[in-house]
């Protein structure tokens, strides 16, 4: 038994292509330093009564909201995920700009040097929150907060975790976030030769378990 004390390791990757039970995913980035991840996923349940009496519970799991607290979002790391345009650093802000989808990770550090890593699977950033003062004679460092919504992707999958204080997840620790992780990977007797689609130089692909 332990407890998560820390986070870190904040990385996104774009959502390219959907399909069929399949997923193309671009390169794993470094998103930005990790100070705080708030992850909320609504859930419903209603009873159904019959015979004088509750005999049926009936669930159903929404989206998922995340709040990150970080230091500063890099501007070019910024404009890609809110679908805007970098040039020489500047970004010229437009409101018709449309976010692409992303995978969006990040790592638990527990108390007894175990992790638990986290993958959201598919879901778009909005414009991030900042707050700005001016320097007083007590250092005050501002930080900024971004927002994001996460649904679940066509083969119903919304989050992945991974806990190395799990016998068998050993062989994933270090290569978690190479990719967004292939499911494909816990079936037995399956290669991940044999299960993913071509890879290009541009993006990597993950296979669902459908």
């Amino acid at each position: 038994m332990s407890v998560i004390v820390g986070l870190e390791n904040a990385v996104y990757c774009e959502l390219v292509k959907e399909e069929n039970g399949k997923f193309e995913y671009g390169e794993v980035k470094r998103f930005a330093p990790a100070i705080t991840a708030d992850v909320d996923t609504s859930s419903e349940s209603s009873t159904l009564h019959a015979d004088n009496g509750p005999i049926l519970v009936l669930t159903n799991i929404g989206e998922t909201k995340l709040k990150f607290g970080t230091t500063e979002i890099p501007q070019d790391v910024l404009a890609h995920i809110t679908g805007q345009k970098i040039v020489k650093g500047v970004i010229a802000w437009r409101q018709d700009a449309v976010p692409p989808y992303v995978a969006f990770g990040f790592t638990g550090t527990k108390e007894d040097g175990n992790v638990r890593h986290v993958w959201l699977t598919k879901g778009r950033f909005g414009i991030p929150s900042s707050s700005w003062k001016t320097k007083e004679d007590k250092i005050d460092p501002q930080t900024e907060e971004i927002e994001g919504t996460f649904v679940q992707r066509n083969d119903k999958v919304f989050k992945i975790t991974g806990d190395s204080s799990v016998e068998g997840f050993e062989e994933f620790k270090d290569t978690f976030f190479n990719e967004v992780f292939d499911l494909s990977k816990l079936e037995e007797g399956k290669t991940e030769a044999s299960t993913s689609l071509k890879k290009t130089d541009s993006a990597k692909t993950t296979g669902g378990t459908e």
